[in-house]
């Protein structure tokens, strides 16, 4: 017979240990017994409205720009691209309308109103069937913006997610990083196998016009809002990892805290502007949600009770347990070493696990300040990304 503290160590482990093994076993199951196919149809190319928020991007803007408008005239397709700058204090604006005024239009924020608003400023101002989104600093794959048109053939699909490929230092805690980052990924295809993806990569992404919602100023996850605000209106939102982009990892561990710290903090405002997501008669993805979203930010709190109960309890088992974790999180502490990281490359994979827990924690306290729409800084890229070493 169990005791009180036992039920309650296994109740903890159960939390951290569904999100990352329980649900996906049973996405795999259901992908198997009930798939639902994308009816996409090679060379379906509608029209298109690539909008680019932009803050403080001249070093690279003109380079994006000529990618987009080659991809546009690639694909065969009517297009336009709309650049919102977003209280940019440098050239981005004078660069972009000195670049094809007859595809791109410039429209200008003052004062700096977050990417949300400059998001729906370029919406607002679409004119083409199908939205796509896209970040300055990206490289997409020549082939991408078609792969990505051709699932709009599916009258049921709403929205499409493209292939984020990260690159990653070697021996590094973001390269580790770069392994939950493709096991996000595999998640996003499993759901995507049965009805809808949660969310979206930002920088390469598509939703139907018609199907498009204004995002609430100061929404840190715009690529989470709109795609569940496509699903709540009975379409579905897919990721299609033929259409890839290609990005890089902050330089430092530190800038990947913050953008996770960000990136988490946003989940709790998320539900906090769009409550009917937790309503399962509302949200048709509601398990998805619950399971893929809300657990992850259970899991630190999980921990912290898988660690407390074990300590407290004398079997066997559970001294073992507690011993493990003493250990596990020593060795963590320790992957925080370069030098440690490159001799034991585990430290590495149990290092960004803490980092990621930790921020996780953290995230609750920066939304329970009111402070989750001011977590953004500009993260700083100290080189530009390296195709041909984006292997995440």
């Amino acid at each position: 017979m169990l005791g009180p503290l036992e039920i309650w160590c296994l109740a903890f482990a159960a939390c951290v240990l569904y999100p990352y093994v329980g649900y996906p076993l049973i996405l795999l199951a259901w992908g198997l017994l009930r798939p639902r196919a994308v009816a996409r149809k090679a060379g379906f190319a509608p029209s298109v409205s690539v909008v680019v928020a932009a803050y403080n991007e001249e070093g690279c803007i003109g380079r994006r720009l000529q990618e987009l408008t080659d991809l546009i005239t690639t694909t065969g397709t009517e297009g336009e691209v709309i650049v919102v700058s977003d209280g940019s204090t440098d050239r981005t604006a004078e660069i972009a309308r000195t670049h094809r005024p007859d595809m791109v239009k410039v429209i200008e924020l003052f004062p700096n109103a977050g990417k949300a608003a400059a998001l729906d400023q370029g919406c607002a101002a679409a004119r083409h069937d199908i939205i796509v989104f896209s970040d300055v600093r990206q490289h997409w794959a020549k082939d991408a913006l078609g792969l990505l048109l051709e699932n709009f053939a599916d009258p049921a699909v709403g929205g499409v997610s493209g292939d984020m490929v990260i690159a990653a230092p070697a021996a590094d805690i973001t390269a580790a990083v770069g392994l939950y980052w493709r096991y996000e990924k595999w998640l996003r295809r499993l759901e995507s196998r049965v009805d809808s993806t949660v969310g979206a990569s930002g920088s390469i992404c598509a939703v139907r016009r018609q199907l498009f919602r204004p995002i609430p100023p100061g929404t840190v996850l715009d690529d989470v809002y709109w795609p569940l605000g496509v699903v709540m209106q009975g379409a579905r939102v897919i990721h299609d990892d033929r259409a890839r982009g290609y990005d890089q990892f902050p330089d430092t561990a530190y800038g990947e805290f913050r953008r996770k710290l960000r990136t988490l903090s946003g989940n709790y405002q998320l539900v906090a502007r769009l409550p009917a997501t937790l309503l399962p008669w509302r949200n048709r993805v509601w398990f998805q949600f619950i399971s893929h979203k809300l657990f992850r930010l259970l899991t630190p709190w999980a921990l912290a009770g898988v660690l407390l109960t074990t300590a407290f309890l004398s079997e066997p088992v559970y001294r073992v347990a507690f011993w493990t974790q003493v250990g596990a999180y020593t060795l963590g502490l320790a992957g925080l070493q370069r030098g440690i990281r490159v001799r034991l490359p585990v430290a590495s994979v149990v290092a960004s696990f803490l980092m990621l827990n930790t921020a996780a924690w953290l995230a609750f306290w920066v939304w329970a300040s009111g402070t989750t729409s001011r977590s953004w800084h500009k993260v700083v890229y100290a080189k530009p990304v390296d195709r041909a070493q984006s292997t995440t």
